[in-house]
């Protein structure tokens, strides 16, 4: 008879939903402002996917998209411990070490978050994540404005927006979607999708702006931020999918 099975199937569909939501927690309540959120990461790090997946599952969400702008940076000081990430740079590194000098932390770790600037967490920390998109959220910023589109090789990208003297405007280049075998070091034999990475992190005045582009490179999607020198807090930021 199908109507035990209807429920049946119903039934499954329900316990599905409440183990997602055990797993996940539940979505964070979002404010008016969009939101920054840094992962530093490697694929070297066998602790890292967990947190990679986190930004997977931000990056994907349509309730977020645009309201909560992932960037995610692969630092190099795993490369030299069996697995050369081909997202790395020291100049992430770099990136990280003054957010620890800034925060005042003991030292760098994968994988960190760090939220608009000045909130830092274990990245994989879903809770963390939540209670810090919320917060941030709800602070009122200043107002940027971003339109990008690819001609070729070329990204063109405006940007209208009032930079403080003592900040700068920021324009991160990021792609989604990118499958690595790891064929060696801790994650080796695995299959990774990485998403936001950053390709180019360049400082730039507000107007028009031209970033050359790998060809090799899908999925781009341009960000700006304004973000103080000192501090390191992030104030207003917009992304856009370049297309």
């Amino acid at each position: 008879m199908p109507r035990p099975r209807i429920l049946l199937v119903i039934a499954a569909v329900a316990i599905l939903a409440a183990l997602t939501l055990t797993m996940h927690g539940a979505p964070p309540k979002l404010g008016p402002a969009p939101v920054v959120v840094e992962l530093f990461t490697s694929q070297g790090c066998s602790s890292c996917p967990p947190a990679d997946a986190l930004i997977h599952d931000i990056a994907n969400d349509p309730a977020m998209r645009g309201r909560v702008i992932p960037l995610a940076f692969h630092v190099d000081y795993w490369d030299s411990l069996g697995w050369r990430d081909p997202f790395s740079s020291s100049e992430w590194t770099q990136r990280q070490a003054r957010y620890a000098r800034t925060m005042r932390l003991s030292s760098a770790y994968t994988p960190q978050a760090v939220v608009n600037g000045t909130r830092e967490f274990v990245g994989s920390n879903r809770a963390a994540m939540s209670a810090a998109l919320e917060k941030e959220s709800t602070e009122k910023r200043g107002e940027i404005t971003l339109t990008a589109h690819r001609e070729g090789n070329v990204l063109l990208a405006t940007i209208h927006t009032a930079v403080p003297a003592n900040d700068d405007l920021v324009l991160a280049i990021v792609e989604d979607g990118v499958i690595t075998k790891v064929e060696h070091g801790e994650n080796a034999g695995r299959t990774l999708t990485n998403d936001a990475i950053v390709r180019k992190l360049i400082r730039v005045t507000p107007g028009e702006t031209t970033v050359a582009l790998d060809p090799a490179w899908h999925n781009v999607t341009a960000t700006a931020f304004v973000q103080d020198r000192a501090t390191l807090a992030i104030g207003a930021a917009a992304t856009t999918q370049v297309r």
